[in-house]
């Protein structure tokens, strides 16, 4: 392992505990945004589910095969992150989260094993992306970490769309983008800058020219991401954010658009998550 793979655990570590116990509070402020006993619902005593899972650090046990183990640094500084998620959330079922080589830049969510997967390749792959714009290293490892980090609260999403059976309407993959922006624009610093990384790792990776834009992909193209996630981190602050518009980051004709959008996302993702969150 590296030194700025680990570099990486400790950061997302101490990170995640931070900008998920701030998230969490926001459910107890949510209203009821529509009358369930008129539409034959009835309120759900307790959670939503039963509780008897956990977020583990590790790889899911598969039948027959041995299970790796997880790197010894990587293991203890993730459990953080495990720790913050379980005092978070209601779980029906053990989800494992582990990171490793896995032969290319990706991440994943596989919904049969219940296991969500960093790869060691992505964080590389965002290292050498960011290296023209951050020449300095210590900035570029924040920022790398920080579209790491994004791409874990993408993956994050998966995860909780598949054990709560939650309504997703329109492409899933643009809905767990616009959870793990606004799980990061929870007012600190910290998280709204991890947003933007996030989004100019969405701007650096492209999208192949002309002849190789995806449109068939479940993902929107990456440029398309960008602008959405920069669009919700101004609409969520734009005062704050005025800089974006001013400066062509993000095109007048979406901002005025954004404070709704963000608006809108906020009221979806808290109300999903609220019958599930432990407060």
């Amino acid at each position: 392992m590296t030194a700025k793979i680990i570099y990486f655990s400790l950061f997302i570590g101490l990170f995640f505990a931070a900008a998920i116990e701030s998230r969490a509070a926001d459910f107890k402020l949510q209203p009821n945004l529509f009358n369930f006993s008129k539409r034959g619902f009835s309120a759900p005593s307790g959670f939503a589910v039963k509780d008897t899972g956990d977020f583990k650090i590790g790889f899911a046990p598969e039948k027959g095969k041995k299970k790796p183990k997880l790197d010894a640094d990587m293991q203890k500084s993730f459990q953080a992150l495990a720790d913050g998620l379980n005092e978070t959330f209601a779980l029906p079922t053990d989800v494992y989260i582990a990171a490793a080589e896995c032969g290319e830049p990706n991440a994943f969510y596989d919904s049969e094993k219940k296991q969500l997967l960093m790869c060691y390749e992505l964080y590389a792959e965002f290292d050498e992306l960011f290296k023209k714009d951050f020449p300095k290293e210590s900035e570029r490892d924040e920022a790398v970490g920080g579209a790491f980090i994004f791409v874990f609260f993408h993956e994050l999403g998966h995860a909780l769309i598949d054990v709560y059976e939650l309504p997703i309407t329109g492409k899933e993959e643009d809905a767990v983008d616009q959870l793990s922006t606004w799980i990061l624009t929870d007012g600190s610093e910290g998280g709204e800058v991890t947003a933007i990384n996030g989004a100019i790792a969405f701007a650096l990776l492209g999208d192949g020219g002309d002849n190789g834009l995806a449109f068939w992909d479940e993902h929107s193209l990456n440029q398309q991401r960008f602008y959405n996630t920069i669009c919700l981190v101004y609409g969520n602050n734009p005062k704050k954010y005025g800089d974006f518009v001013k400066d062509g980051t993000l095109p007048k004709n979406r901002a005025g658009r954004c404070a709704s959008e963000y608006a809108q996302i906020d009221r979806a993702w808290s109300k999903l998550l609220a019958p599930f969150v432990k407060l």
